[in-house]
């Protein structure tokens, strides 16, 4: 029977700590970095469609929206709604946050016929991604404590 010595398992569970640990915080740092996302899509008839772009102060968002007839609102952080259009077929959008948080886009499709989304929006992370972030970190800790305890025996 082959024998491993303790420093292989000493090495091997400080590396994969480490490297548990390293994950976790660089996925905190990226789901905290604002992303440009397209948005493209297509509204069926007598539908309703929600963007919900968590937005940093600065960050912009363009959405064109064009077909059948449509209601376009938007709501800011701070709770506070804004109709952009009412029974448009046509309409363009652009937007500079003024105010970190996430902000929701209701397109309302009040006609027969289809309505397409074209546009991009940057958006960061949702704050419920960072239980999985620090389970990560947790993780590696506990690694690293079990690949220092076979150190010491």
């Amino acid at each position: 029977m082959l024998m491993v010595s303790k420093s292989v398992y000493f090495y091997g569970l400080l590396i994969a700590g480490i490297v548990f640990i390293a994950i976790g915080l660089l996925s905190i740092y990226y789901s905290h970095s604002s992303v440009k996302v397209d948005v493209d899509g297509i509204i069926k008839p007598e539908s309703v469609d929600i963007l919900s772009p968590n937005m940093g102060k600065g960050d912009s968002a363009f959405i064109s929206v064009s077909g059948s007839l449509f209601n376009m609102s938007i709501t800011y952080p701070n709770k506070t709604a804004d109709t952009l259009t009412e029974s448009s077929s046509a309409y363009s959008f652009n937007l500079t946050a003024a105010q970190d948080g996430e902000y929701f886009i209701e397109i309302n499709n009040l006609g027969n016929s289809d309505i397409l989304i074209d546009g991009y929006a940057f958006t960061k992370g949702n704050n419920l991604s960072l239980i999985g972030q620090i389970m990560l970190i947790i993780t590696g800790i506990v690694i690293v404590a079990l690949g220092i305890r076979t150190r010491q025996t």
